[in-house]
């Protein structure tokens, strides 16, 4: 009895020491879930094949060909699909400097426009985002409609700071001109491994989500798009919002990393 009790307990220290060692060191190991509620699975892309599935993405925005960038918000790179990969489980877009299109860059990005859209659910990307000055990666939702705004960024990253995620609603105002409220939430770098990051799209809400843990909520209805809006993940570069293009010290080439992208809807 008394040795059964000492190997229960050392059975019991090894798991504790064991969860331990996996929140220390792998605290995005367990993937995040939508939040409560009767949920079904409509759209699902764990990556598990030997290349892109074409019946699901494209790798360009819907103005192709001459589209595969996005010049009016000041991208530097042309998107080709040479520069999207499926291996391992994973998505890789990759960025490199390589000159086409008269841009001096060259990136990789997917699209689900003319293939899956929705109107409200939870979408979620799980991702490792590149770290260096000029990356731009950006998970999104835009309007299946062809339409701008809206557009919702569920999670954007600046590569010169990847210590934060940029969360964004934009919209058209009263007026017809666009606006956008946005908000970020850090502490981590995110460039360090993979992170879940969700979105709760809903009539009267938008919540984001990271790692399963609420990180920004926005309720203004009259703002939320009530309209089909399809899956992108895009790695450009470019100088966003900061003064931080590429430069010398841009670890090039290098890949925004995806392991899954599902949506759910309430039953």
């Amino acid at each position: 009895m008394q040795q059964n009790l000492r190997l229960r307990n050392w059975k019991d220290k090894v798991l504790l020491a064991f969860s331990a060692l996996m929140i220390v060191c792998c605290p995005t190991a367990a993937l995040a879930d939508p939040p409560a509620g009767n949920w079904q699975l409509k759209f699902s892309d764990d990556f598990n094949g030997s290349g892109l599935d074409t019946g699901k993405w494209t790798p360009c925005f819907y103005w192709a060909p001459n589209g595969c960038t996005n010049g009016g918000a000041g991208d530097l790179q042309w998107f080709s699909p040479n520069n999207v990969s499926v291996g391992g489980g994973i998505l890789r877009l990759r960025a490199e400097r390589k000159p086409s299109n008269g841009l001096n860059y060259t990136s990789g990005m997917i699209a689900s426009h003319d293939k899956f859209a929705f109107q409200y659910g939870y979408v979620e990307f799980r991702a490792k985002v590149p770290k260096g000055n000029g990356f731009w990666p950006t998970l999104w939702l835009l309007s299946q409609n062809k339409n701008w705004p809206p557009e919702i960024d569920v999670a954007e990253f600046v590569g010169s700071n990847t210590n934060n995620v940029h969360m964004t609603i934009h919209y058209k105002n009263g007026s017809g001109a666009h606006e956008s409220s946005s908000g970020w939430w850090g502490g981590i770098d995110f460039s360090g491994g993979y992170h879940t990051y969700g979105l709760l799209w809903e009539a009267d809400k938008l919540v984001w989500y990271v790692d399963g843990v609420e990180r920004r909520r926005y309720t203004n209805s009259g703002n939320i798009p009530d309209e089909a809006m399809y899956v992108t993940a895009t790695l450009a570069l470019g100088k966003a919002w900061t003064n931080s293009p590429p430069d010398n010290s841009t670890p090039l080439p290098n890949n925004l990393e995806i392991d899954h992208i599902k949506v759910w809807q309430r039953n």
